[in-house]
């Protein structure tokens, strides 16, 4: 009997190790972002449909959300929020970034907060450099959105990756990025 219960303990403890050295996928910082309008906004509709390399930005202000698409930087837009979207907290750093990387096809979405200029409440915006490049004009890193990791690949830092966010997307309509 004891030694089974030693076997037991055993068994639990090695399933209960984990990789000192592994990076976990998401942040833990809160965020939080619903949206329930997508067919409606052009600069969402390639990013979400599915087409490799797609992007578009979301920032919150003054009651309404400015949406850009990164195939037309100079063409934002702008949905006024209703009652229903008030009610819904956007949390997030500096705005949502949210698209499908060239070589994953899995939609993602990040912070638009430079990871390596974050600090507490300070936060710097990246912007787009490339159709599939984010970099930030203070500490000049850049970002690659080719794969779902967001990494950095210019730039010293201290920040390997972009603030990445679960993201959900119904096919149809409604938008969702928590964490």
């Amino acid at each position: 009997m004891r030694f089974r219960f030693l076997l037991f303990s055993a068994l639990l403890a090695l399933t209960a190790c984990t990789d000192d050295g592994a990076v976990n996928t998401y942040s833990s910082l809160p965020a939080n972002f619903v949206f329930r309008s997508c067919a409606t906004v052009p600069q969402m509709r390639a990013a979400l449909s599915g087409s490799p390399g797609s992007f578009f930005t979301v920032r919150a202000g003054n009651g309404v959300y400015t949406i850009t698409s990164n195939d037309d930087f100079d063409n934002p837009y702008t949905y006024q929020l209703d009652a229903v979207d008030q009610r819904v907290t956007f949390l997030c750093r500096s705005g949502f970034v949210v698209g499908t990387p060239v070589l994953s096809q899995q939609l993602v979405a990040y912070d638009l907060a430079c990871p390596n200029c974050y600090l507490g409440s300070i936060s710097r915006p990246l912007t787009f450099e490339t159709r599939t490049r984010l970099a930030c004009p203070r500490c000049h890193c850049a970002y690659s959105l080719d794969d779902a990791q967001g990494i950095l690949v210019s730039g010293e830092t201290r920040a390997k990756v972009l603030l990445r966010y679960h993201v959900s997307y119904d096919g149809l309509n409604n938008l969702s990025v928590s964490n």
